[in-house]
């Protein structure tokens, strides 16, 4: 477990220096806070250190949005915030998207964790104030 206290927004990428250098075959993370603790401004930063160069949005609405970089790789952001049941999950392939071999970053993920049978990492944002964070990451 790695535990990071009092991370401004500016400092995300040396947490995700850790991060990356910890779990280098992970490919699925995901991520746990309140509204507002900046699990979507995170992600943006693990996208855009993936090469992603269109702007990242949450998928609040849609429930998923997909990105490439110029490796034509795939990289596919949940938001499951709205799910209320497994069936939606199934409905919209969610455990073909997980299995793909491609990053998946999955926002309020409790509802999807009876789909997942890989290894992953579990990020939690604690919200300290507006403008710093204590993050902890955990590996399974």
């Amino acid at each position: 477990m790695m535990v990071f206290k009092n991370v401004k927004i500016s400092d995300y990428n040396l947490v995700l220096d850790e991060i990356f250098k910890k779990n280098k075959s992970h490919k699925l993370f995901l991520l746990n806070g309140e509204i507002g603790s900046g699990k979507t401004t995170l992600i943006k930063s693990f996208l855009k250190r993936l090469l992603v160069k269109r702007g990242v949005s949450s998928p609040t609405f849609n429930i998923i949005n997909e990105y490439s970089n110029d490796n034509n790789e795939l990289f596919f952001h949940f938001d499951l915030y709205r799910i209320k049941s497994k069936n939606e999950l199934i409905e919209i392939g969610f455990d073909e998207y997980i299995n793909s071999g491609n990053y998946c970053f999955i926002e309020w993920p409790e509802i999807s964790k009876v789909f997942i049978d890989k290894k992953f990492v579990n990020i939690t944002l604690s919200l300290r104030d507006h403008f710093t964070r204590d993050i902890k990451v955990t590996s399974h």
